[in-house]
């Protein structure tokens, strides 16, 4: 105990030995002591009247004389002195001029409760009572407390003997807590590193009906030294059978805003790397938003160890900072406050352990949850992947089910940022990637524990559900190598193996896909293996289906794939005329993908195959992002424009990799699986040999199993060090958006080509069928770039001008950017069929080819540098910009779900 400054009240000519016994027990080091003999309580008649009058005079001179001898060894300066009756405003300013931090009484008349309790209210001081029952033990104290007894109805009071424990705290004591709502050990450990607390302290059950036989059994099997309370329990402190010294603590300051909403921080992860803090409102309607930017107060061993400002709901942790438990709070709303008073929320900062990781979802039942708890060998992790679900809630569960309250945030661990486009659907998933960037932090990931109904795949940990649980020896994985180069992060995340010796071509023209394609097709021998997401029977269809049909007819084994429910073939009763045409020919063979009949469900609409290329005899490989239409394989000069063309009709910019080399079988085995998936007869794929110098992965994505494609273009964005360049016509994935912002905070130069989902002339959309409602699209993609561009990035809206045979009264144009791709640094590159979208991203399956070649990437980079040199760059000053920006804001929180 560190009490300093000490006032002792006494009653006249009683013995004073329990209140010095007191004081001896409570300040060992007291630096001053005043004592105080109160007058003995007032005789009252049986008979209504006054009181008698109080005896006369003051204390004798012989009991002062012995009261003075048996203080004096407690403190260096004593004054001992003597006063008429219990009045606390006296008592007050005495207390305020000896600069008291601690009152202690001994056994006191009736008055004396209500006299302590009116003094603690004019002056915040600890306040120490001796009952009668606890008089005799007091009396023969002779050193510091050793067993305290801390009753804690609440939150509040707590923190105030949390405070208490940090200041007046010490190894040799031993505390027994006893609270409303008892925390857990964990809890328990948390909030004695974040205040800073160096006494054991042990739980002893929780306050309520049975509080007093709980005090009786703790008195019972330990000799208490003293009670603690947060507040002063007024009749109480006469009445109850107190088994020792009471302390009850000053008041606490109250906090400035009393209706504020309870902040909800999940645990942290420290893996080496950034320690991301995430910090929303917990109790919401719906989602729990992240708080506003503001300052909070970081909290460790009872002090203010570092202060951060969100963005976004989010901050980074100090380097350096080795607390492993933290305290949180708003520093606007706690000025002057102490820092452990203060902390609103305590959270454990987890690194790397040494038993096997299970990282499990938080949603998972109480059932699954009881499996989870009987585990041996093995430390269970609770994830939250639904932000409607506060992390203080998620706690509540896990404590109830006997599992250690730790909980961490996908969205933190993913650093997605707000992530408001990914639905349950996507969980399983996301747990997967939650695992994958655990072990890649050095975690002992041996297994995550999704809700199904779909495995995630998992790289170098199983993918369970609870029931399989049971009967399995756990043993932790060999550590994982830490990801730090683009190849290391490729590895780790996507399972597409880098493949070496290919020769690879890469495009922006649809001329010359289409030259590429008919050449692949007549060129091919043996086999044609054809796969699109949708396919139109319109002039360039009709081409393409001709040279099929040739191929055919001379002994080629021709292939041909599409989606069923977006190639209108084969769902609902729909045939597509040109697929029915090629089905006929001979040497051809037809099948569409995942069939619809019945009323559709969401997975049914959603999780579809959006993968587009060609493998001719084994040998030569197309991919990219074009189905087959006259959108897609018509060049901008190659067709007259005029106002009145249909939208249809007006070449989009696409692009896609024609691949030679040992690359070609991992994409016709990609191929292969979606062909025997569909209900077709297997077939053999041969390796090729090299072809060229270039280093090639193919990124195959299944929709609601992994992330791949994804994976690779995070990888692809948080390597690159000096520029980073994306073509994209679709609303990015808030994700990969707040991965393109970290970019820019780290100096990269980041650069976005975007279109006009309805391509528009003269600032006014083409006509045509959907047309309205793909103008409203262009608001949710262009609403997705806003961000960027408030964040420095270079945003161009693609133009096309003076296109021979194009109307003059067209003005500029404004096409529709279809390609999928990305740039980092000019060393590397990717392009395929998967958009930047959350539904390319999570629902559907989907092909990414990532070339790692200098001289092929700056080449790509080039011609991609020549189009932003005819486009549009958007200039954030630009006032009508700036009306558009707040008229889609809405926009952003459009539902993934319903995503184009």
């Amino acid at each position: 105990m560190r009490y300093r400054r000490v006032l002792a009240l006494v009653e006249q000519g009683a013995d004073a030995g329990p209140a010095l016994g007191a004081v001896r027990a409570l300040a060992p080091a007291a630096e001053s002591l005043g004592v105080v003999a109160c007058p003995p309580p007032r005789p009252r008649p049986w008979l209504p009247g006054p009181a008698a009058p109080a005896p006369a005079g003051l204390a004798d001179a012989a009991w002062l004389d012995r009261l003075r001898q048996d203080a004096a060894p407690l403190a260096p300066r004593l004054a001992i002195g003597a006063v008429p009756d219990l009045d606390p405003a006296a008592l007050a300013a005495l207390a305020g001029d000896r600069e008291v931090d601690l009152v202690v009484a001994g056994p006191l008349p009736a008055a004396g409760g209500a006299a302590l309790s009116a003094l603690r209210r004019l002056r915040p001081v600890a306040v120490a009572w001796v009952p009668s029952a606890a008089a005799a033990a007091a009396a023969q104290a002779r050193g510091p407390a050793r067993e305290l007894l801390c009753v804690a109805p609440g939150e509040r009071a707590r923190a105030a003997l949390a405070a208490f424990l940090r200041d007046h705290g010490d190894p040799a004591q031993r505390v027994t807590l006893l609270s409303l709502a008892p925390p857990s050990r964990d809890e328990v450990a948390v909030a004695l590193e974040v205040a800073g607390i160096r006494a054991p302290v042990e739980l002893a059950g929780g306050f309520g009906a049975g509080t007093w036989r709980t005090l009786e059994t703790v008195a019972r099997e330990r000799r208490l030294d003293l009670v603690v309370l947060s507040r002063f329990p007024g009749a109480l402190l006469r009445g109850a059978p107190w088994p020792a010294p009471v302390l009850v603590l000053p008041p606490a300051a109250p906090v400035r805003s009393v209706l504020r909403r309870p902040l909800d921080v999940p645990d942290l992860l420290d893996g080496g790397g950034p320690v991301r803090l995430r910090v929303g409102y917990a109790y919401g309607l719906g989602r729990n938003p992240p708080v506003e930017d503001q300052e909070l107060a970081l909290v460790s061993d009872g002090r203010v160890v570092a202060r951060v400002r969100t963005c976004g709901g989010e901050a980074e942790l100090p380097a350096g900072l080795a607390a492993g438990s933290i305290g949180v709070f708003r520093a606007r709303d706690a000025e002057g406050l102490d820092p452990v008073a203060a902390v609103e929320r305590q959270v454990a900062v987890l690194r790397p352990g040494a038993l096997p990781l299970l990282p499990f979802d938080a949603e998972l039942g109480p059932e699954d949850l009881a499996l989870l708890a009987g585990l041996q060998g093995a430390e269970p992790l609770a994830v939250r992947l639904r932000p409607t679900r506060s992390c203080h809630l998620v706690r509540e569960r896990l404590c109830a089910a006997g599992l250690a309250p730790r909980v961490v945030d996908a969205s933190a661990v993913l650093d997605e940022g707000e992530a408001a486009d990914v639905g349950e659907a996507h969980d399983a998933v996301r747990l997967a990637r939650v695992g994958g960037r655990l072990r890649a932090a050095g975690f002992p990931v041996a297994a995550i524990v999704h809700r199904g109904p779909h495995p995630p795949a998992a790289i170098g940990f199983e993918a369970l559900e609870a029931h399989q649980l049971a009967g399995r020896a756990w043993r932790a994985p060999p550590p994982a190598p830490r990801p730090g180069s683009l190849d290391a992060r490729l590895d780790a995340a996507t399972a597409a193996p880098a493949i070496e010796g290919n020769r690879v071509e890469l495009e922006l023209e649809n001329a010359t896909a289409r030259r590429w394609l008919l050449e692949a097709i007549r060129g091919a021998r043996r086999t044609l293996h054809l796969q699109v997401y949708l396919a139109t029977d319109d002039d360039a269809g009709r081409r393409v289906e001709a040279a099929l049909a040739g191929a055919g007819r001379r002994g080629v084994a021709v292939r041909v794939l599409v989606d069923s429910l977006h190639g209108l073939h084969g769902s609902f009763g729909l045939e597509n005329p040109l697929l029915a045409r090629l089905a006929a020919r001979p040497g051809v063979e037809v099948r569409v993908s995942r069939p619809v009949a019945a009323v559709p469900s969401v997975e049914d609409l959603k999780r579809r195959d959006h993968r587009k290329l060609v493998v001719a005899d084994g040998a030569v490989a197309l991919v990219g992002g074009r189905n087959l239409a006259h959108e897609y394989y018509t060049g901008f000069d190659e067709v007259r424009v005029g106002p009145r063309t249909p939208w249809r009709e007006v070449p989009w910019l696409d692009g896609g990799a024609r691949v030679r080399g040992p690359a070609v079988a991992a994409v016709e085995r990609a191929f292969l699986e979606a062909w025997t998936g569909a209900g077709g007869a297997p077939f053999e794929v041969t390796e090729p040999g090299a072809a060229g110098a270039e280093r090639v992965r193919v990124v195959v994505h299944r929709g609601l199993r992994d992330a791949s494609t994804l994976e690779a273009y995070l990888a692809l964005v948080e390597s690159a060090r000096s520029r980073l360049v994306a073509v994209n016509g679709f609303p990015l994935l808030l994700e990969l958006e707040h991965a393109l912002a970290r970019a820019l905070r780290r100096g990269v130069r980041v650069q976005v080509l975007f279109g006009e989902v309805t391509p528009t002339h003269g600032g006014e959309p083409f006509e045509g069928p959907w047309a309205t409602a793909r103008t409203a699209a262009t608001w949710l993609v262009h609403s997705r770039i806003d961000t960027l561009v408030a964040a420095g990035a270079e945003a161009w809206l693609l133009a096309v001008r003076d296109v021979p045979g194009w109307s003059p009264e067209l003005g500029l144009v404004r096409p529709h950017v279809h390609a999928k791709a990305m740039i980092a640094d000019g060393r590397a590159c990717a392009v395929g069929s998967a958009n930047l979208d959350v539904t390319a991203s999570y629902w559907e399956d989907e092909l990414l080819l990532v070339v790692e070649d200098e001289a092929v990437a700056g080449a790509f980079e080039a011609r991609v540098q020549a189009l932003l040199a005819g486009s549009t760059r958007v200039d954030r000053g630009d006032p009508a910009w700036q009306r558009r920006v707040r008229a889609r804001d809405w926009a952003r929180h459009w539902p993934g779900i319903l995503s184009i």
